[in-house]
C-alpha cells in the first residue's frame, strides 16, 4: 500500500477575549493569533505509531489522528506522528485544541480527505473541553459541550505581546473546580456586559469597544483564577496607548493589545518590568499578531 502523509497548522488563541456563562451555558470568545502548531501524520498498515516528543505532552493529537480515523470508518491504518509547535503548553494559549485541530486536518489529507469545523470541533469536545480555534476568524463557542457556535467576524489586525510567566493550569481540571458554576454565576452581569460590547464592536469595527470588552471580562474573572499584576498591567496600557488588555480564564498569560504598527515606547517595557518584580513573577514577553486565517494544510 502506497504510504500517506498530510501536514496542517493551526493558530494559538491569547486566551480569550470574553469567558463565562449566561443562563448557565458556557461560552468563550476567541482571540486568534501568529502563533502555530503544525502536524505531520504518516498513514501506513505496518507502521508502528510514534511523535517527536513527549508522548505525554501530546497525547491529545494522537487521541485526535484515532477518532479522525474512526471518523471516516478506517480502522487498519496506523499513524506517525511529528508534532512542531511553537505555542507554549498550558498557559492558556490552547496549545491543546491546536494539536488537536491540525491533527485531524493532517489525517485527513493524508487520506485523500477533507474534514469540517463543525466535525474537527466535534473530536477536540470529545476529547476535553476545548477553544473555538478551528473555525478562522472569532468565535463565539461553547468549550465545554458545544452548544453555541457563533461567527463574530475577523478578529481586527493587531500586535500583540503576551506575558508568559510559565505558570501553567489544567485545562480539565479547572473546568472541575468544585464552586466554578457558582463563581461563573456571580460573575455574569459582568461577562453579559462584556458580551454586548464584543457584539458591538463587531458591528462598529470599534476597537475600543473590543478593548473595553476584554478588560471587563478580565477583572470579572478574578474572583476565580486571580492574576495578582492584572490590574497594574491594565494601568500601564491605558497609560501607553494600548487598545485593551485580556487573559487566559483557564490559563496564567495576559495579552496586551497594540493597533497594528504602534511604537510602543521603550519606557513600557521598563514598567512591565517593575510591575513583575513587584510581584516576584520571573515572565518573558512573546511578540506575535492576530491572524484571522484559520487551520489550514501546510505545503511546506
Amino acid at each position: 500500500m502506497k504510504r500517506l502523509w498530510g501536514k496542517a497548522i493551526c493558530p494559538a488563541s491569547c486566551g480569550e477575549i470574553v469567558e463565562g456563562t449566561i443562563d448557565e451555558r458556557d461560552f468563550l470568545v476567541t482571540c486568534p493569533i501568529a502563533l502555530y502548531t503544525e502536524v505531520s501524520v504518516h498513514l501506513d498498515r505496518n507502521m508502528i505509531k510514534h511523535i517527536d516528543c513527549s508522548e505525554f505532552e501530546h497525547t491529545k493529537a494522537i487521541q485526535a489522528v484515532e477518532k479522525t480515523l474512526t471518523y471516516f470508518g478506517i480502522k487498519k491504518l496506523k499513524a506517525e506522528i511529528l508534532i512542531n509547535t511553537d505555542i507554549p503548553c498550558g498557559v492558556g494559549l490552547s496549545s491543546s485544541t491546536a494539536d488537536i485541530t491540525a491533527a485531524c486536518i493532517a489525517t485527513a489529507q493524508a487520506l485523500g480527505k477533507s474534514i469540517s469545523d463543525d466535525a474537527i470541533a466535534n473530536i477536540a469536545l470529545s476529547i476535553e473541553p476545548s477553544d473555538g480555534i478551528m473555525y478562522p476568524g472569532v468565535m463565539m463557542f461553547d468549550h465545554i459541550h458545544g452548544t453555541v457556535r457563533k461567527r463574530l467576524g475577523h478578529m481586527p489586525e493587531m500586535d500583540v505581546y503576551i506575558i508568559d510567566t510559565g505558570e501553567q493550569v489544567d485545562t480539565q481540571q479547572f473546568n472541575n473546580i468544585k464552586d466554578l458554576k457558582q463563581k461563573n454565576k456571580q460573575k455574569e452581569p459582568m461577562v453579559k456586559q462584556a458580551l454586548e460590547l464584543t457584539f458591538k464592536a463587531f458591528e462598529e469595527g470599534n476597537l475600543k469597544l473590543l478593548g473595553e470588552a476584554m478588560k471587563i471580562s478580565a477583572f470579572a474573572h478574578q474572583s476565580i483564577l486571580f492574576k495578582p499584576h492584572l490590574s497594574d498591567i491594565v494601568q500601564l496600557g491605558d497609560r501607553y496607548g494600548a487598545i485593551g488588555v485580556n487573559i487566559a480564564h483557564s490559563g496564567s498569560i495576559v495579552g496586551i493589545f497594540f493597533e497594528k504598527g504602534y511604537i510602543i515606547c521603550r519606557d513600557f517595557w521598563k514598567e512591565i518590568g517593575d510591575i513583575m518584580l513587584k510581584y516576584n513573577k520571573t515572565y518573558r514577553i512573546i511578540r506575535t499578531c492576530t491572524d484571522n486565517n484559520g487551520p489550514r494544510i501546510s505545503e511546506n
